[in-house]
């Protein structure tokens, strides 16, 4: 007899909302997907989908309006250290830290390290993105894609349950975008963690994810869930960006001129 695995994460029937000084907003429609753990879990959608606002309430940091979101069976009800989140914006860091002392600084302000245990699982991570020559130095230092490897070190070290990203190298010039996308499948492979990661590249989700979620235009609903198999990614590449291409213009908009992500 085979017994069911239940999901890791499982995002149920949620409805988001927002206030403005003006009107209720409702960010997200009834959204629902599941995440296993080592998943690649990519959520793919045009501007104002709600997929940030999506990745705030699986860190526990919106509650939904309506349905549940549970990790291993219990309720999400606030931050915690089984999720970690790295943003877009490469300014994450404390200034008046250095490297080292940025990645530690998660381990000692959540009570999971000692400061010494700390300093040396901080190198360990570090180590893990290929930044220990600059452990010592401080983040206005450090190139663009410098400070996202210490804030993906940061993640690391933590060991969380779930990795959430939110565009993170969307504000990286073209080459170092590639490069950190090809580090952060190398992380994968050696740690297996859970990655849900936010955003409108169709490129981005086929090279990052075994499975993208296609939200519509706002409020975001969930059109389709595709499964990316690149058993050979030099030759199956173009092919899979091809049909994920065709199937955003067919469950999102009605001509392919429409065509905006």
């Amino acid at each position: 007899m085979v017994t069911a695995v239940s999901p890791l994460l499982d995002v149920r029937d949620v409805t988001l909302q927002y206030k403005t000084s003006e009107q209720l907003v409702t960010a997200t429609w009834k959204v629902s997907f599941q995440a296993d753990r080592s998943d690649r879990l990519v959520l793919l959608g045009p501007s104002g989908c709600g997929k940030s606002t999506l990745l705030k309430a699986i860190g526990g940091y919106l509650t939904p309006a309506e349905g549940a979101i549970t990790l291993e069976g219990k309720p999400v009800r606030g931050p915690g250290p089984d999720r970690v989140m790295v943003f877009q914006e490469t300014e994450q860091l404390l200034p008046w830290k250095t490297v080292k002392q940025n990645v530690a600084f998660a381990l000692i302000a959540s009570g999971r390290a000692s400061r010494q245990d700390a300093a040396d699982q901080a190198m360990n991570a570090i180590r893990t993105v290929k930044l220990e020559k600059f452990a010592d130095a401080y983040p206005h230092t450090l190139s663009g894609g410098m400070k996202q490897r210490v804030a993906i070190a940061r993640c690391l070290a933590m060991k969380p349950d779930i990795v959430l990203m939110d565009e993170p190298f969307a504000a990286l010039d073209a080459l170092t975008r590639q490069q950190m996308q090809e580090e952060l499948l190398e992380l994968w492979d050696r740690s297996k963690f859970t990655l849900i990661f936010v955003t409108h590249s169709i490129e981005e989700a086929i090279l990052l994810g075994n499975r993208v979620v296609l939200l519509s235009p706002h409020p975001g609903q969930v059109k389709e869930i595709l499964e990316v198999n690149l058993d050979d990614p030099d030759n199956r590449f173009y092919g899979c960006y091809d049909q994920l291409r065709d199937t955003i213009n067919r469950v999102l908009f009605k001509d392919v001129g429409d065509y905006v992500i």
